[in-house]
């Protein structure tokens, strides 16, 4: 049976995502919609089945609702077969990651047009680190806004800072398909604008991964008055993403670490510094599937500045929940020696763990109080934190396992 590849549905993806961003308007069909369409009927015809070819690119678009196991042709196996391309209209999480693979979707190009702008202004701002941190966050707790909420924030980031019109550029009125009875509803879970079926019923949003899309809450915020909401390429490449570098943030605060939040305006999303000097980068990366997450990585997936020793790509430990094989599937295709994936939950708990070592290093060997110094890093460890640790986490192998009395080669394989 002739398959529909990966770039097919990439390029069928991106021509979704500018329908989308036409409000719906589908004539004139995008190109790259057109395209795909064309392949599609290829496919079919391939296979012999022309009959069953959607006949025009509106019966297409239709089809785009309806997961793939009903195409009638031939899938790639990376794609599950029970996704789909469109939901009620809205391009889908996986569209928008497919999109973005092809070479940059409008929605990634609309928040990274926002993400200049506010670069820009805080690089130029004496208190730019800050600033910048500062409407981040506001944007990831804050999902949803009324029009008063909206006028406060606009007078916030507006006085003294200069960021009121940008705000404009992140929030959009909700549109009246999100309406149900003249109320609005949001997630209980991931405080994000609920959707509403064509049943009536308030439904989970299909990007919030504590819960199956379509699915029908049973929980609701119920929203009075009007109400503004994130664009949808804010909320998708900030907001959701976002929750979980908060939620781990807190966490490892909570610890008693010293963490930056969005070091340098955002080099990479945490930067952790240890009692013993030693410094993790991390960078939360929340997508459905691990190919696309692998190929939007590029040739650095973390920077080497501001200078760390260890770094880790961090994925939400929600995405095990529907694939429960995520993790081995990244590592199967993963390339890069010197930064590693892990599960934010995992990430956290090695954290925790070299806290408690950390504790113990520096008790005072007959008194058991803890020192207020720090044990002084070896050079070989300063000059690393340009990415590469090899050499410095080898040195610290061998001296750990000196002191327990067993030789380097036994440390190897074990996994950090």
């Amino acid at each position: 049976m002739n398959r529909l590849n990966i770039p097919t549905l990439e390029q069928i993806s991106a021509g979704l995502i500018r329908v989308q961003a036409r409000q719906g308007k589908l004539y004139p069909y995008p190109q790259d919609l057109q395209l795909g369409y064309d392949k599609v009927v290829l496919a079919f015809l391939v296979g012999a089945k022309p009959e069953d070819a959607p006949a025009s690119v509106p019966k297409f678009y239709e089809l785009c609702e309806q997961p793939f196991e009903k195409w009638g042709v031939g899938i790639d196996d990376d794609i599950d077969l029970s996704d789909s391309l469109l939901f009620l209209g809205e391009p889908t999480e996986l569209t928008i990651e497919l999109a973005e693979a092809f070479g940059g979707s409008v929605l990634n190009q609309e928040q990274k047009k926002i993400a200049t702008i506010l670069l820009q202004h805080c690089q130029s701002h004496p208190q730019g680190v800050k600033i910048y941190t500062k409407f981040r966050r506001f944007i990831v707790e804050h999902p949803v806004l009324s029009n008063q909420e909206f006028v406060e924030a606009k007078g916030n980031f507006g006085l003294g800072v200069g960021l009121s019109d940008l705000l404009d550029e992140c929030y959009e009125p909700v549109p009246s398909c999100y309406e149900l009875q003249g109320n609005f509803y949001a997630c209980p879970y991931c405080h994000a604008l609920a959707s509403i079926n064509q049943q009536g019923q308030v439904i989970a949003n299909p990007n919030c991964n504590r819960c199956p899309p379509g699915r029908r809450l049973k929980r609701k915020v119920k929203l009075l008055g009007e109400h503004l909401k994130l664009k949808r390429g804010i909320e998708r490449f900030w907001f959701y993403p976002g929750r979980a570098e908060i939620r781990l943030y807190q966490k490892l605060v909570d610890l008693g670490l010293e963490v930056e939040l969005y070091p340098e305006c955002d080099r990479y999303d945490l930067k952790i510094k240890f009692p013993d000097g030693e410094v993790w980068a991390l960078d939360l990366k929340d997508y459905s599937k691990p190919y696309l997450l692998v190929r939007n990585l590029g040739d650095e997936p973390i920077p080497s500045e501001p200078s760390w020793d260890v770094a880790y790509i961090v994925i939400p430990a929600e995405r095990k929940k529907d694939r429960p094989a995520y993790l081995k599937e990244l590592k199967s295709r993963w390339r890069w020696e010197n930064v590693k994936p892990v599960f934010d939950d995992a990430v956290f708990a090695l954290a925790k763990k070299k806290v408690g070592v950390a504790k113990v290093k520096l008790q005072d060997p007959e008194t058991g109080v803890e020192s207020n110094t720090h044990p002084t890093k070896s050079k070989e460890s300063d000059t690393s934190r340009k990415g590469d640790t090899s050499l410095t986490k080898s040195k610290r192998g061998e001296e750990k396992s000196t002191k327990r009395g067993k030789s380097p080669n036994q440390n190897k394989g074990r996994k950090t």
